[in-house]
């Protein structure tokens, strides 16, 4: 039999009934809600226990007297914490000298190789110089630094060439873009290079191209992640060399690289499944309404 009253007119004992079912109703859905934000929240990764810094700085500086070179690399340590097992690289005209390992470099001390060298059968001009420092933390996980430079070769030159490294934010992978631009009224023939630390690698570290007069190009180089942290941030540099009868030109472009920190699937749809929880919610306490 329909009960056509107004609930204000229902008997004593029905309408504790009818606000004792809501109220259960109303629990059961308020614990769906509470379990699945539990879940979205409970299976976030736990943050490591706070740590020093490694912070390592790459420096180099070069002076040239006639066709003797002198090098200094630099690497200083930055941070709060001592590096380990401090190795200096100098690439230069197709040569890789190597700095002998120092066992521990601490908070705000340098280690230093200098190099001489004496140049011969080549253009004059300008050419890049890359110094990169292999280093490990206390734990004797790897990491390196790196810096990208170039000198001059008895005449100093302008490559005349615009380039721009755009930043990169990536987990696993990504491209970075380099834009340039040929500022003279001639065409060149260039090659880029990417130059990166040993943390991230490029299937394709270096392009050739041809760019007309007053041109604009975009490169997009491959970026992956080999062995980077979450929360790293590294700079990366390009070398955009190319010939002119008898004289060489080097352009050096900066870019930076951050690695994005790493996130459950749950955490990163936990808007998600709150909206979903709270739409279940409703829909139980609708039906179980209307079923009555």
């Amino acid at each position: 039999m329909k009960n056509n009253k107004h609930p204000s007119e229902w008997p004593t004992f029905f309408t504790t009934t009818y606000r004792g079912w809501m109220l259960h109703r109303l629990f059961a859905a308020s614990r769906v809600c509470l379990i699945l934000w539990v879940l979205t929240f409970a299976c976030r990764p736990v943050p490591p226990a706070t740590a020093g810094t490694l912070n390592i700085k790459a420096q180099a500086t070069v002076n040239v007297e006639k066709n003797r070179l002198h090098l200094t690399a630099k690497a200083f340590n930055d941070g709060d914490e001592a590096a380990h097992n401090v190795q200096i690289n100098m690439m230069l005209l197709g040569e890789h000298v190597k700095g002998p390992v120092r066992r521990v470099l601490g908070v705000n001390h340098s280690e230093i190789l200098q190099v001489e060298k004496v140049i011969s059968g080549i253009r004059q001009g300008r050419y890049p110089l890359t110094v990169m420092v292999d280093f490990h933390d206390a734990n004797e996980y790897p990491f390196s630094a790196l810096v990208g430079t170039t000198f001059h070769y008895k005449k100093d030159v302008d490559p005349n060439l615009r380039c721009v490294a755009q930043e990169l934010e990536m987990e696993k992978g990504g491209a970075l873009r380099l834009e340039i631009q040929n500022k003279e009224a001639h065409a060149k023939h260039i090659q880029a290079t990417a130059l990166l630390p040993r943390e991230l690698s490029a299937p394709q570290p270096q392009i050739d191209f041809q760019i007309e007069p007053g041109a604009e190009k975009t490169l997009p180089f491959e970026i992956i992640n080999a062995s980077a942290l979450p929360g790293a941030t590294y700079p990366v540099f390009f070398y955009l060399e190319y010939d002119v009868e008898d004289t060489h030109y080097t352009a050096v472009a900066k870019g930076v690289v951050k690695i994005a920190g790493q996130s459950h699937w749950l955490q990163r749809t936990q808007w998600l499944w709150i909206g979903l929880a709270i739409m279940l919610a409703v829909a139980i306490v609708i039906h179980q309404f209307k079923s009555k």
